[in-house]
């Protein structure tokens, strides 16, 4: 969106700022489930026909401290699942939320939780100074064996950085349903081609990494939300000039 353009043509833009924190905050507890029970191995066990449990020991989610980047919306859900599967929960926000301060839940820097937590899960959006925030001297202060999830924005993370850490075994596992180029793959039909990505092959090939193709959001409720709130700021900008819903620039 260009907003010297809608400017210019005296454009009205509405947004959907809340659709369904349930829908992305489920499924990135979802896909950490999955890379702490080991499943993407599993298939492809079974796919050779190998049906022993050795050696893919498992994780309790009960047992990880989770860190929780970001107490929006969509991380106030996400922590709350967390809790109810019984695993300590800290969280790092600028902003904090009144609750979870009461709760005692907030840490005092991004390094504090980095040094505490054995998963960490992103759910802020993308600004000029998230960009890249996990690189290698964010790894480089986490626990050795620590799980990243991020449905969040992929810029948040640098990839290469995260391709070290996965390498060294910094990083036991990653579940990421955004990448930092993710345009060039996600919601195409790509079959019988290919693409100078080498960053999506190289972390797609690995058993400890999820890669989803930006679908958290992507539930009945959350597209009904979307389609009934935008028709109402529209409805709302034709009948009255105006909505609650108005982007101003």
């Amino acid at each position: 969106m260009n907003p010297e353009a809608v400017k210019k043509y005296n454009m009205n833009i509405t947004n959907v700022p809340v659709y369904s924190p349930a829908a992305i905050a489920e499924f990135s507890v979802a896909q950490l489930m999955n890379l702490l029970r080991r499943t993407k191995e599993y298939f492809h066990k079974f796919d050779r026909n190998d049906y022993r449990w050795a050696p893919q020991i498992s994780h309790e989610l009960n047992d990880q401290v989770v860190g929780v980047i970001g107490t929006g919306h969509i991380g106030q859900v996400a922590i709350n699942i967390y809790k109810g599967f019984g695993a300590k929960v800290i969280a790092y926000d600028k902003f904090h939320n009144p609750e979870l301060e009461k709760e005692g839940l907030y840490v005092d820097s991004l390094e504090e939780l980095y040094k505490q937590a054995t998963v960490i899960t992103l759910h802020i959006p993308l600004f000029p100074e998230t960009e890249h925030m996990l690189d290698k001297a964010a790894f480089d202060q986490m626990n050795d064996g620590v799980f990243i999830v991020n449905a969040s924005r992929g810029p948040l993370i640098d990839e290469s950085a995260l391709i070290d850490a996965l390498d060294s075994g910094k990083v036991a596992g990653a579940a990421l349903d955004v990448l930092e180029d993710e345009t060039k793959v996600f919601n195409k039909d790509l079959t019988g081609k290919n693409m100078d990505y080498p960053e999506f092959w190289n972390l797609t090939s690995r058993e400890n990494v999820l890669v989803s193709p930006h679908t958290a959001f992507y539930t009945d409720v959350a597209v009904k939300n979307m389609v009934q709130y935008s028709l109402s700021a529209n409805k709302d900008l034709i009948e009255t000039g105006t909505s609650d819903k108005l982007v101003k620039f």
